[in-house]
């Protein structure tokens, strides 16, 4: 029978087992002092973070709204053969003080996606300036003297 020769070990695994139980000591004593085992819990907390009953008013988690503030991104299109320019004028961009420009694609259809949350967002084109309706749309509403076209988002 051959016989097994076994290594002695090493300096390093020697200095590597020394600095575990160092670090596993100094957490068991550290979480000793924070920790009251046999009473199971937590006695000298109130010298690590003294909170008076200000403090904990001002911690409480606030209510949580009844209201969706969930980003959908909703898509605008609209067929304008012959068009060379078609915007988005909106509630949520001031009514053409920031257009957005929809993307040109073939045969006249244009398109573009914004992210909205949820809620009744009132909207029409603009095909080469001329204010024009969704005709996809049936949901309208007069706003003062012209009519537009409403897009729900749930």
């Amino acid at each position: 029978m051959k016989k097994i020769k076994l290594k002695k070990p090493g300096v390093l695994f020697i200095v590597f087992l020394m600095l575990i139980s160092v670090m596993l000591t100094w957490f068991f004593v550290t979480a000793e002092d924070y920790y009251d085992y046999a009473g199971n819990t937590i006695e000298s907390s109130a010298r690590v973070a003294p909170v008076t009953k200000e403090d904990a008013a001002a911690q409480t988690i606030p209510v949580k709204r009844g209201f969706n503030t969930e980003v959908k991104y909703r898509r605008f299109f609209i067929t304008a053969p012959g068009a060379e320019k078609v915007e988005l004028l909106a509630d949520f961009n001031r009514w053409g003080e920031n257009p957005i420009e929809l993307k040109k694609y073939r045969k006249g259809y244009f398109e573009t996606s914004v992210a909205l949350t949820a809620g009744d967002y009132k909207y029409l084109f603009s095909i080469d300036g001329k204010e024009t309706l969704d005709p996809s749309n049936k949901d309208r509403i007069m706003l003062g003297d012209r009519e537009v076209c409403i897009k729900t988002v749930r």
